[in-house]
C-alpha cells in the first residue's frame, strides 16, 4: 500500500490551489470526476469572477456572520496573491464594477486551463478516482478507500470535497460524511447559500422573466434583517438575481429557526413615498382621461403592468378620473411597499451551502482540525458561504493554500 505524505480529495478551487502551493511529489491529489476543477468551468455564468478587491474588513462582512474566521487565510493568500499567480501565468485578468475580477478573455475556461497547467509541475494528481473511504490509524496516518477497493495511506489529509451544492459538479456532500465519520459534528440544519427566494403570494409568478430595479428590506417583525438594492428577476415561483442571492443565506436560517420573513420590496426606489403620491395626485388631476395601464407603465415593465392591476384588482381598461382616492393611495403603496411572504429557499438550487464543519472545530490558524490531528478542512466544507462578487472562490483559494503552508511548517519541524 502506497504512503503519501498528503492527500487531498477535491481537485476544485481549494484543493487546486493546496496541490499548487504544497508542491510535492511525494502527496497526491485524488478527484473524482475525469477533469479538475469542474465548478470553476460555470461560476459567474461561464465567465468565472476569480476575486474580488475589496479591502479585508469588506471581505469579513461578506460571509455573513462567519467572516472573521477567514482572517489568518486571507493574511496568508488574498485576492491579490491569485491575481498574480494566473497574471505570471499566462492569465490576464481586467476589473468590473470597481472591485471584481474576471479573466479579460470572459471565459472561465482560461482559468481552468492555467490553474491545470500550474498543477503539472506541482503534485501528482489522480483523476477518476472516487474516495469512497477515509479512516484513521493508530499511528494518525489515513488509509484512504478509492473506488470501493484500492487503498492507500496518507499522513495528512485535506478534504476539499466542496459541499453537496451544485451536485451536476459532482458534489455529493462525501466530504461532509467523511469528516462526521472521523468524528466531527453533524450540522444542526442544512442551510442553503446564493439560492433564488420563493414566496408564498402567487400574483408574481406571473412574471416570470421580467427584470427591474427595486429595493427590498426584509424583515422579521419590524426587525430588519437585509437590504438589498439592484437588479432581481421574476422566477415562477419568485425572486432571482445577485441581490436575492445576497440574501438568501440571511433568510434562510430566519426560516429554518420557524420565523416568518416579509420582503417590503419597493418597485419605484428612485422617487420617494410623498413624492410619488404627490405626482400620482398632481397627475389625476391633469391627465383624468389616460388610462390607468399606461400610467403604470410609467413606473413598471410593460409586461409588468397588466399582472399588477390584476393583483390590485384594477380592470386595466379604467381611466384615471374613475379611481378612487382610496385605490390610488393603495397602488402608491403596493409600488413602494409590497409585501411577499418568504416561502422557503429551495435548496437543489444553490450554488453553494451556507453549513458545513464548524469554525469552532476547525483552527483558523492552519484550517487543520481540532478533532481529528492531521486533517485539514477547506473551502466550502467550512460552514459560512460568502455573497456574490468572487468570495467565494477566494475564500477556497485562501483556505487551501493556508492548509497546504501549515503541513509545510509542520514538516519542517
Amino acid at each position: 500500500m502506497k504512503t503519501y505524505n498528503t492527500a487531498i480529495i477535491g481537485a476544485g478551487a481549494s484543493g487546486i490551489l493546496s496541490a499548487i502551493y504544497l508542491n510535492d511529489p511525494e502527496s497526491i491529489l485524488i478527484e473524482k470526476n475525469t477533469t479538475i476543477g469542474k465548478k470553476i468551468l460555470i461560476t459567474g455564468g461561464g465567465r468565472c469572477n476569480i476575486t474580488n478587491t475589496s479591502p479585508l474588513q469588506e471581505y469579513i462582512k461578506k460571509y455573513q456572520y462567519t467572516g472573521n474566521f477567514y482572517r489568518s487565510a486571507f493574511k496568508t493568500f488574498f485576492y491579490e496573491d491569485i491575481i498574480q499567480l494566473l497574471n505570471d501565468n499566462g492569465c490576464t485578468t481586467k476589473i468590473e464594477d470597481k472591485v471584481k475580477i474576471f479573466p479579460t478573455t470572459d471565459k472561465a475556461k482560461t482559468v481552468h486551463d492555467t490553474l491545470d497547467k500550474i498543477l503539472e509541475t506541482k503534485t501528482p494528481q489522480l483523476l477518476n478516482a472516487n474516495v469512497t473511504d477515509i479512516i484513521q490509524n493508530h499511528d494518525k496516518t489515513f488509509t484512504i478507500t478509492i473506488n470501493n477497493n484500492k487503498k492507500i495511506k496518507a499522513h495528512n489529509v485535506i478534504l476539499a470535497t466542496g459541499s453537496d451544492a451544485y451536485p451536476q459538479t459532482g458534489s455529493n456532500g462525501d466530504g461532509l460524511r467523511f469528516a462526521i465519520k472521523l468524528g466531527h459534528s453533524k450540522p444542526e440544519i442544512k442551510l442553503a447559500g446564493l439560492a433564488p427566494i420563493n414566496f408564498k403570494e402567487t400574483w408574481i409568478n406571473k412574471l416570470a422573466g421580467i427584470s427591474l430595479d427595486a429595493k427590498i428590506d426584509f424583515k422579521v417583525g419590524k426587525k430588519s434583517l437585509i437590504k438589498i438594492e439592484g437588479s432581481i428577476l421574476f422566477t415562477h415561483n419568485g425572486l432571482s438575481g445577485n441581490e436575492i442571492y445576497d440574501a438568501s443565506s440571511y433568510v434562510d436560517i430566519q426560516l429554518k429557526n420557524g420565523k416568518t420573513i416579509i420582503a417590503h420590496v419597493d418597485f419605484i426606489p428612485d422617487i420617494s413615498y410623498d413624492e410619488l403620491l404627490s405626482k400620482m395626485q398632481k397627475d389625476f388631476d391633469e391627465h383624468p382621461n389616460w388610462g390607468i395601464k399606461r400610467y403604470i407603465h410609467e413606473f413598471l415593465p410593460g409586461k409588468m403592468t397588466s399582472v399588477f392591476l390584476e393583483h390590485m384588482q384594477i380592470d386595466e381598461t379604467t381611466i384615471l378620473n374613475q379611481i378612487t382616492r382610496k385605490q390610488r393611495n393603495k397602488l402608491c403603496e403596493e409600488l413602494k411597499n409590497n409585501q411577499l411572504t418568504v416561502k422557503e429557499i429551495p435548496e437543489n438550487l444553490a450554488l453553494v451551502r451556507n453549513s458545513g464543519i464548524k469554525q469552532k472545530e476547525i483552527d483558523p490558524n492552519t484550517c487543520e482540525s481540532k478533532i481529528v490531528k492531521n486533517l485539514y478542512i477547506v473551502g466550502e466544507l467550512i460552514e459560512g458561504s460568502g455573497m456574490c462578487g468572487g468570495f467565494n472562490l477566494q475564500k477556497a483559494y485562501s483556505t487551501g493554500v493556508l492548509a497546504a503552508e501549515s503541513i509545510k511548517k509542520q514538516q519542517e519541524y
